[in-house]
């Protein structure tokens, strides 16, 4: 099993890039985390390789980024945290396009907690003043696509 492991992290390397979390409190994480695209539309997913839900709503989301949904300024941030095993992790998040950071256990719930997210996927969406807001309704494929698309225009 070991071998397996280290074999299929091998053939990720360099293609699976997880971010550099941040290291500031908890309470300023998520400032932290979308600072960098300040004037842009942000959606932040929050995922985990083993929810069903999420991985299909990443496939749908995918080729959006090409067509309709194709934005300079709009950017994707996933959130998972460590319950989703290394290697699967590293083998998914090569072929989802976006910014992809690990959450420690701390992290994790303390942004849970911040927004109320009852379960995943989540997805937090922040407009181009930097406003945000958690947007469950974007579990619904063509709301999120459609609220998207004005804000990107």
């Amino acid at each position: 099993m070991q071998e397996n492991a280290q074999a299929a992290l091998k053939a990720v390397e360099g293609k699976a890039v997880i971010e550099k979390t941040p290291e500031v409190a908890p309470d300023k994480l998520f400032e932290a985390l979308i600072a960098p695209y300040k004037g842009k539309v942000v959606l932040v997913d929050f995922w985990n390789t083993w929810c069903g839900p999420c991985r299909m709503a990443i496939r749908a989301n995918e080729p959006l980024k090409e067509q309709e949904l194709k934005s300079d300024n709009l950017v994707w941030i996933y959130l998972a945290n460590e319950t989703s095993p290394l290697v699967a992790y590293k083998q998914a998040i090569p072929n989802i396009k976006g910014k992809h950071f690990r959450l420690n256990d701390e992290q994790w719930k303390y942004l849970c907690e911040q927004f109320k997210i009852d379960g995943i996927p989540s997805y937090v969406l922040v407009d181009k003043s930097g406003h945000y807001q958690l947007r469950n309704d974007f579990r619904n494929h063509e709301v999120m696509k459609s609220t998207l698309k004005k804000m990107i225009e």
